[in-house]
């Protein structure tokens, strides 16, 4: 029985507690973290009203990121070249085999870092042929802080969609829109972030209501159209199996 002094947790703040636990045991949530820290200081003690509207913008831009590398990178047509494909099995498709393994729940740092500087050099680029002389803290304020800050919220959402825990409305939304793309239709609802079906729809990638009613699954949906026991990815899963934690039971299921 609790006491009074430690009274019995709800399920919902329980459920809060093991998510930011999830998050934050992975190495790239942590640094992105930081380099929000960093990002929100700097910009605090450079500021420019300017950087009310570039914040903002920024939250967009990374929507539209989010959007784009998931349809145009992580959904590539797999690569002949097994460590290519390996590559895009830890980035993307090894999720999709294996949706609740939560070690594959999070974009690979050595993929979004890189990413992220080179939006952030392009853009403080931009800035400084604009003429602007504060050029790097707007680079630092459009990026490093609205970038980073809505791809940490995708991070939190998306991890939020595959956990079977209890759930906020929002979340739950989230939740119901992605199940699609993983277990109906993996050519549509690219989108994660809450807010972000907007961007489906725009793009032409949405499903309405109705239709998610009557939509059947698509063939293979788990493997993106490839048959499971394609060669390529018999041999990503067994290379990883040990970094990813799966059994030998798992490997022979995943390949029927």
């Amino acid at each position: 029985m609790a006491s009074i002094d430690q009274p019995t947790l709800s399920p919902a703040t329980r459920a809060i507690g093991y998510r930011f636990r999830l998050l934050y045991s992975h190495f790239s949530i942590q640094l992105m973290t930081l380099i929000l820290l960093g990002a929100i200081l700097y910009t605090a003690l450079n500021w420019e009203p300017v950087f009310l509207l570039l914040i903002p913008a920024g939250i967009g831009g990374q929507m539209l990121t989010e959007y784009s590398i998931h349809r145009h990178i992580f959904h590539l047509p797999p690569p002949r070249n097994q460590r290519l494909f390996d590559l895009l099995y830890l980035c993307h498709y090894g999720h999709h085999d294996f949706p609740t393994n939560t070690k594959l729940f999070f974009v690979p740092i050595w993929f979004m870092l890189p990413v992220l500087v080179a939006g952030f050099l392009i853009y403080w680029a931009i800035f400084a042929l604009l003429g602007f002389a504060s050029a790097l803290p707007m680079a630092v304020a459009f990026v490093f802080v609205g970038h980073v800050l809505t791809f940490l919220g995708y991070e939190w959402y998306h991890m939020t969609a595959h956990l079977n825990i209890r759930k906020f409305a929002p979340e739950v939304a989230v939740t119901r829109r992605h199940n699609i793309h993983h277990f109906k239709d993996f050519t549509r609802m690219f989108h994660v972030s809450y807010g972000g079906q907007i961007i489906d729809r725009a793009m032409g990638t949405a499903i309405d209501p109705d239709t998610r009613e009557r939509l059947s699954r698509s063939e293979f949906i788990r493997t993106l159209g490839m048959k499971p026991d394609d060669p390529r990815l018999i041999r990503a899963r067994e290379r990883f199996a040990g970094k990813l934690g799966l059994t030998e039971r798992q490997l022979q299921s995943a390949r029927r």
